[in-house]
C-alpha cells in the first residue's frame, strides 16, 4: 500500500496505536469499539489519555483472547 492510499488514522486510533503497537488498521479500529463498548461502555471523550492509554492495552488483552 502507497502513502498516497493510506487513510489518516483518527485521534483515538493514533493513541490507541501508540499505546499498543498495532498498526493493522482494522484491528485498531476493533480495539477502539472494544474500548467502548466493553472496557468504558461509553464514549471515549471523557476519558483521560492516560485512562485511554491502558483501556487500548486492556482491549487489545481481551480481544487476543477471543
Amino acid at each position: 500500500m502507497t502513502d498516497a492510499v493510506k487513510v489518516r488514522l483518527t485521534g483515538y486510533q493514533a493513541l490507541i496505536q501508540e499505546a499498543t503497537g498495532v498498526t493493522d488498521r482494522e484491528h485498531i479500529e476493533r480495539i477502539e469499539d472494544t474500548m467502548r463498548h466493553v472496557i468504558f461502555h461509553s464514549t471515549l471523550s471523557w476519558q483521560t489519555r492516560e485512562q485511554l492509554m491502558q483501556g487500548a492495552r486492556e482491549a487489545l488483552q481481551i480481544i487476543t483472547l477471543v
